[in-house]
């Protein structure tokens, strides 16, 4: 690279190459962004993919893929527990080579006191997706977030940050079409996927128990079978049921779910999920937790399909009900969401005037050229404040 601009190194946990192969929003927000700064020259390290080349150049964007051979794993990390190169060490390695002046890490804060000790002169922004705990005298520059709620959460905490800041999730608009500009694919896709005429109510995200797709289940117990199918998308936990809460929660939920008319999909690529989400009449989030932001809910909205969530976490920022979306209380009762459902879809006008709304307003907020402007204006205000 010869570009003058202000060089920027972005980075996570050592799980998921960038861009992901599979569903891992953290590292597809890294990855976007990236493709989209324009006064920053961007640099992502990442672990390495078989998939995917060390190295490679392209949307201005260079990647550093870091690999760790099998060998490697099972020797130094699984059996003697002895790592001698760990991946951060592997990471800063790579970063003195690029010289950055910004450091954007993500949902890492593990690797924080390396760095600042490896780099103490340049601007770190610790960029969190969702809560976690974390020592309060973290040497970052700024701690970002993807809500209020999360921003609010470190705060709270008393994470001694000279900065905080919400830069949230985002959606490319170009890509995820609204419905009612390609009816002709959603009928498509749900006949190759053979879905009938009854209303599909979808479930994206993954199949555990703080997510709460028993709880929709538990609501298609009370909705008519001949009108409503239900379609999950997402990661079942496989493994020993005994052993693994996980796969003991994907177990159970199999079995109740016989009851009812469904379809599971498993995982689908990122990159196919605007075409998938159309299928959907009424997207459902039941979490039982405080959800930090739900990409689930901006895609689906993006794509036209009208949303039903609790109150729960970052979501209620953005959703307005009556307005953009359909909000219920956080604990609501089985029957209650039942009976939501069932009287959003007898008033087709309605939900399309949700989805229109929903539709502009993550126009407005959430495009991915919206978050790389909000991104970049924050790293122009460090490194104003903190000059290099």
């Amino acid at each position: 690279m010869t570009s003058k601009k202000p060089r920027v190194l972005m980075l996570s946990q050592d799980v998921h190459p960038i861009p992901p192969v599979k569903g891992a929003a953290v590292e597809h927000w890294i990855d976007q962004v990236a493709q989209r700064l324009t006064e920053y020259e961007p640099t992502i390290l990442s672990i390495a993919h078989p998939s995917l080349p060390l190295e490679e150049e392209r949307h201005g964007v260079f990647y550093k893929r870091i690999r760790v051979s099998r060998l490697y794993n099972r020797l130094f990390r699984k059996i003697t527990r002895f790592d001698p190169w760990p991946y951060i060490q592997r990471v800063i390695h790579e970063a003195r080579r690029i010289d950055p002046q910004v450091i954007h890490l993500h949902n890492a804060p593990h690797f924080v006191k390396e760095i600042r000790q490896a780099f103490p002169d340049k601007v770190l922004v610790l960029h969190m997706h969702n809560e976690k705990k974390v020592a309060q005298d973290l040497p970052i520059d700024c701690l970002a977030a993807c809500s209020d709620y999360v921003r609010d959460f470190f705060r709270d905490q008393g994470l001694n940050a000279p900065c905080f800041a919400t830069i949230p999730n985002g959606v490319d608009v170009q890509r995820y079409q609204p419905v009612w500009v390609k009816e002709d694919e959603r009928s498509r896709v749900r006949r190759n996927l053979g879905l009938d005429e009854r209303k599909v109510i979808l479930y994206v995200g993954r199949i555990s128990e703080e997510k709460g797709p028993d709880r929709i289940v538990e609501a298609f117990s009370h909705l008519d079978p001949t009108r409503f199918q239900l379609v999950l998308i997402g990661e079942w936990r496989q493994g020993d049921p005994e052993k693994d809460r996980r796969a003991a929660y994907a177990k159970k939920l199999e079995v109740a779910l016989q009851e009812i008319p469904h379809k599971t999909l498993g995982v689908i690529n990122p990159r196919e999920m605007p075409m998938v989400y159309p299928i959907g009449d009424l997207l459902v989030i039941p979490s039982r937790f405080e959800e930090p932001f739900s990409m689930a809910a901006i895609e689906a909205m993006a794509t036209g399909v009208p949303v039903l969530a609790l109150r729960r976490g970052g979501m209620i920022e953005y959703m307005i009900d009556g307005e953009n979306a359909t909000l219920l209380a956080a604990d609501v009762d089985s029957s209650v969401m039942a009976k939501t459902i069932e009287d959003l879809t007898d008033r087709p006008d309605h939900l399309d005037q949700l989805a229109h709304n929903a539709r502009s307003m993550v126009e407005q907020r959430f495009s991915w050229e919206h978050v790389a402007n909000e991104t970049e204006r924050l790293f122009d205000d460090l490194c104003i404040r903190l000059p290099q």
